[in-house]
């Protein structure tokens, strides 16, 4: 039996404001974006805005509760595939592949969906409010309960007391690492031996000292 599906002009406004409000957001910061720059982007007028959202405020929400969804869903879709081929082979996963999923968001090819992330959790951090705190405990608080039980599993030498403050350690390097974006200052601490713009290489040194970070040996032995 074939199903007809009614099309509905609401929805698609609603999508289209949203959509916008995501490249605006990536391009520019929630902050800096004006309702009416967004209206024009997205093709609708004002009272579209205020009929679907209300405030801005709650426009930014809306925007940044369906990036995360998406996003983190992608992510621990991408665990669960390294934990699943650790177990199917009988070994432990590897840590480097663990942190290689949670990193990703932030410093690869979808970094336009990771930039805005970033936005919120910074945000969180300077100036948290009551919408950065729902998006945070149904989003990530989930995911680092995940990437937990996900390092105790690749290292068993380690206090497992210890992940929960290294876990927090790993989030706040991560994203201070993506939010900043004066790619001149490493290059004048190094005297021009390392250029700041070097995506990947920058990937790499983060990756180096998160894996170091996380599997160092415990001041109190695990037992």
């Amino acid at each position: 039996m074939e199903i007809k599906r009614t099309f509905d002009p609401s929805n698609d406004t609603k999508a289209r404001v949203v959509a916008a409000a995501t490249r605006l957001f990536a391009e520019k910061g929630m902050e800096k974006v004006a309702l009416r720059e967004l209206t024009s982007a997205a093709g609708v007028n004002l009272a579209a805005v205020n009929y679907h959202f209300g405030t801005k405020e709650a426009l930014c929400e809306a925007v940044l509760d369906s990036l995360a969804e998406r996003v983190n869903a992608r992510r621990l879709a991408r665990l669960g595939q390294v934990l699943d081929e650790a177990r199917s082979a009988g070994r432990r996963p590897a840590l480097p592949a663990i942190l290689d999923t949670f990193v990703a968001p932030y410093l690869d090819d979808e970094a336009a969906d990771g930039a805005v992330l970033v936005q919120l959790l910074i945000k969180d951090r300077v100036s948290p409010s009551d919408m950065t705190a729902r998006i945070i405990r149904r989003h990530f608080d989930p995911l680092a309960r995940a990437y937990i039980a996900a390092f105790a599993l690749a290292c068993p030498d380690v206090n497992p007391d210890d992940f929960y403050r290294r876990y927090m350690f790993t989030y706040n390097t991560v994203i201070l690492t993506a939010s900043d974006r004066d790619a001149s200052r490493i290059a004048t601490m190094s005297m021009g031996r390392l250029d700041g713009a070097d995506r990947p290489a920058l990937r790499q040194a983060l990756m180096d000292y998160l894996v170091a970070a996380i599997g160092a040996p415990s001041r109190t032995p695990p037992g």
